[in-house]
């Protein structure tokens, strides 16, 4: 099977399991961050990835509040607010590349970070535009409900744009810097330089995963064993 396909198979699986949680879950927003961040961690990290993630989730997102009657506008904005957690959290896995990479300059030029940087910028305005277009497709309650969102989002701000314009600036001083004086890499190898920082970004966004899950796992433990025991008495 061809990674395109499977990303295709990835991408359903996601909608189809927002669309669930958006339809039965009490903890929407949760459950959408953590579908969300599972998708994107398999394979690559990189714009095309995040808008096709972004596309399903909201797209189960739609299909699932489609059935809250009363709650739709509730359950939308729950869902929207996971993706952007998700996705702040995405722009902290490329952070933890591109500082990786400039730290190997042998293999990167300039262009190539600034480009990544570039695309961090991006993320927000990428967001938004999918749910859109998600809305464009959408009809009623859920397509009004989206769009106010969106207006909403673009004249308060995102955390995934907040959280991206922080790490740009942090690491236009390191990483700029650093790579100054560093030799252009040909037009193949920049391709090389970016599918390779792809695949980190991803590798830290699984990682990102798998601490959020253990910390969880280990609250609702903790919770759970301050409960009183039953006594057994009648």
């Amino acid at each position: 099977m061809s990674d395109k396909n499977e990303s295709e198979i990835e991408n359903r699986t996601a909608r189809e399991a927002v669309r669930e949680a958006v339809e039965r879950s009490d903890s929407i927003r949760d459950e959408v961050r953590n579908i969300t961040l599972k998708a994107l961690s398999q394979g690559r990290l990189d714009v095309e990835r995040i808008k096709q993630v972004t596309r399903e989730v909201m797209e189960g997102a739609s299909l699932g509040a489609g059935a809250r009657g009363a709650r739709i506008k509730e359950c939308l904005s729950e869902a929207m607010s996971g993706m952007d957690d998700a996705l702040a959290t995405s722009a902290e896995a490329s952070k933890l590349a591109l500082e990786e990479a400039a730290g190997q300059l042998e293999h990167f030029g300039k262009q190539d970070l600034k480009q990544a940087l570039d695309e961090l910028l991006l993320l927000e305005d990428m967001f938004l535009e999918t749910v859109k277009r998600v809305a464009t497709a959408s009809n009623g309650v859920v397509k009004s409900t989206l769009n106010d969102l969106v207006q909403h989002a673009r004249s308060s701000g995102t955390s995934v744009g907040s959280r991206s314009a922080d790490i740009v600036e942090t690491l236009n001083q390191s990483v700029g810097h650093t790579v100054h004086d560093s030799i252009r890499v040909g037009s193949g190898a920049a391709l090389k330089v970016g599918h390779g920082l792809s695949q980190a970004a991803a590798g830290f966004l699984e990682g990102l995963v798998e601490t959020l899950e253990t910390k969880v796992a280990g609250y609702h433990g903790e919770k759970k064993s301050n409960q009183p025991a039953c006594s057994g008495k009648p």
